[in-house]
């Protein structure tokens, strides 16, 4: 498996995410300022492009995704109004 903790990996994995579930991303890399200012956590995977907030075009995935995105070393936060998308050891 390639280094998930790489930026470009962790991109061509979401795409490849987005293939399978179709989605619009709602939250990408952010600043520190961004970060605190929408309230994340202060060592935010957002903070070194490691996370995107994923917002599905249908019915969000279930078990079938979270094994997809856990062979790919990702997994996947259920949020109120999205996913959250990131590295299984952030």
């Amino acid at each position: 498996m390639e280094d998930i903790q790489s930026p470009m990996v962790f991109a061509a994995t979401v795409l490849d995410l987005w293939r399978r579930w179709a989605f619009s991303v709602s939250s990408w890399g952010r600043t520190v300022k961004h970060n605190a200012d929408v309230g994340g956590v202060e060592k935010s995977a957002h903070l070194a492009g490691l996370a995107r907030d994923v917002v599905y075009d249908g019915a969000r995935p279930g078990p079938e995704a979270d094994a997809w995105l856990r062979l790919r070393g990702l997994k996947r936060l259920p949020e109120v109004d999205h996913d959250h998308v990131m590295p299984l050891d952030w």
